[in-house]
């Protein structure tokens, strides 16, 4: 192992804290070095244990696997003075990691020498008992400070830990995003309440300083870049905010009043590194850096190892071919949740087929992945569509399929993972309106929608449950509730083909 994890936090109040030295060797930062504190950093992993081809790419790159390395090669130099944190949805995103929840995840994590790791929406995905299991299992410690218990007001979670550097002592906390019980299935986060993070940090802060007398306050947060910066602006003390949620990639360090912001981007590309000098509490300078989880950079063995214990149980079913793309199908992130797409359109077609309804509308989060024209197997369809959601068919009014439109285009042209793909309509809506008037007609059939009539609408369990703020849709009366799989009516439906095509027909126009 690189390096053993120290001791778990403790549930709330009682907090853990985290160091950082210096990274001069990759940031060239000319801090004190026996005051000095490196923090490593990562978040939105999305169960990218092993290197992979990013869209353009010529070789794989990126993934713990190759992180595994940085890591080692900067502790081999500083080992007594880096802390290492995850700033969340590092256990949900990949065939590899899905089908075991997250264990594979935990494992490397552990090698790489992981401290602490705030619970971000995604980690839900599994439902609490997994996470929590999860959670018993790691060596480090998983942390959100403003989870609770609705009914009984405890922390589901530690709130945070206190990490020995040399004689500094250093608290970091977690803060997990609001939005969490719209951006993973409601049901994964029943019973559960999530704070204001602003108001957490209000008494996390002054409790680090004042009663664990520590040295360096840092925010391991799930929450957003836009929010990562409200919380520097809102809160005095907080020293460094470690940033997720947004996939945000900061090259640099940014300083937002006398907080620093870092953000490393996603799925492992890249190792933040960041390099603070600290004396009497104070952080005197500092220096970061994101590093290249390059192609060039060598695998680690020991996670290499991980990936192909857990590999040899998922070749067989995921390599099965089950049929062929004739054409490319475009799943990007930046398409899926901003305008029409081929594979968006397939998605949906198949879903309302699937229902026998007269429309569906499904969300373009739920859509993480492309299909490169030739053969398609299973593993394709699980990294499609990789969430757990069943097919469902609701008996939906005409004004709240509007409304759900209105929705999917409130935040246009920002991305938003409830923008909708959609199937049996096709509408137009004028951006420069504000929202919630931005839809300006909609066909269902080739007729103009009818308000006051109801129409079944396929759609997928977390839909039908009020996620992603579809709040007109969770008190639709259901109509079939199949309990199958989006991914396993998809992979039904290919197979039943053989050879699958789509494009895009103008079903959804920005005029």
């Amino acid at each position: 192992m690189l390096r053993m994890s120290r001791k778990k936090g403790f549930r709330l109040p009682v907090l853990v804290v985290a160091l950082v030295i210096v990274c001069a060797a990759y940031v060239g930062v000319a801090a004190a070095a026996e005051n000095g504190v490196v923090i490593l950093y990562m978040n939105d992993v999305h169960g990218r244990l092993e290197s992979f081809k990013p869209q353009g790419a010529d070789a794989p790159l990126g993934g713990l696997i190759k992180l595994a390395t940085l890591v080692e090669d900067i502790l081999s130099e500083k080992a007594g003075n880096v802390i290492i944190l995850d700033a969340g949805d590092s256990l949900h995103g990949t065939n590899l990691v899905n089908l075991f929840e997250g264990k594979p995840m935990i494992e490397a994590g552990e090698v790489i020498g992981v401290d602490a790791m705030a619970i971000g929406n995604h980690e839900f995905n599994y439902g609490q008992a997994a996470l929590l299991k999860r959670a018993e299992e790691a060596k480090y410690v998983f942390l959100s400070a403003n989870t609770i218990e609705a009914d009984t007001r405890r922390a589901l979670f530690p709130g945070a830990v206190i990490l020995p550097v040399g004689e500094k002592r250093v608290g970091v906390f977690g803060l997990t995003t609001v939005d969490t019980p719209t951006v993973t299935h409601p049901k994964n986060v029943e019973g559960l309440e999530f704070l204001d993070p602003i108001k957490v940090s209000s008494w996390m802060v002054p409790y680090l300083r004042d009663q664990e007398k520590v040295d360096l306050v840092i925010a391991l947060t799930h929450i957003g870049y836009d929010d990562d910066r409200l919380l520097a602006n809102s809160v005095s003390g907080i020293d460094i905010i470690v940033g997720g949620h947004s996939h945000t990639k900061l090259d640099q360090p940014e300083k937002v009043g006398d907080t620093i912001i870092v953000q490393s981007g996603e799925h492992a590309q890249f190792l933040g590194c960041l390099e603070v000098g600290l004396e009497d509490g104070k952080i005197t300078d500092y220096a970061g850096a994101l590093i290249p989880c390059a192609p060039e950079v060598v695998d680690n063995s020991e996670v290499g190892e991980i990936g192909r214990r857990y590999n040899k149980e998922l070749e067989v079913k995921l390599g099965e071919v089950i049929g062929e793309a004739v054409v490319a199908l475009d799943g990007e992130r930046a398409n899926v949740r901003t305008k029409e797409t081929n594979l968006g359109n397939l998605v949906a077609d198949v879903m309302r087929d699937a229902g026998s309804a007269d429309i569906c509308l499904t969300n373009g989060g739920g859509i993480r992945a492309s299909i490169n024209a030739g053969s398609i197997s299973v593993g394709d369809v699980f990294n499609v569509l990789p969430f757990d959601n069943t097919l469902v068919v609701l008996e939906v009014s005409g004004a709240n399929i509007k409304a759900a439109l209105e929705r999917s285009v409130s935040e246009y042209p920002q991305q938003l993972g409830g923008f909708l793909q959609v199937s049996g309509l096709s509408f137009e809506f004028d951006p420069l309106k504000a929202p919630g008037e931005r839809v300006v007609s909609v066909l269902v059939d080739n007729k103009p929608l009818d308000e006051k009539k109801t129409y079944t609408v396929a759609t997928n369990d977390f839909l039908a449950a009020g996620g992603d703020g579809y709040d007109m849709l969770k008190d639709a009366k259901v109509v079939f509730e199949s309990g199958d799989m989006l991914r396993d009516v998809f992979a039904e439906h290919i197979k039943a083909l053989g050879k699958v095509s789509s494009g895009t027909e103008g079903r959804i126009v920005a005029k």
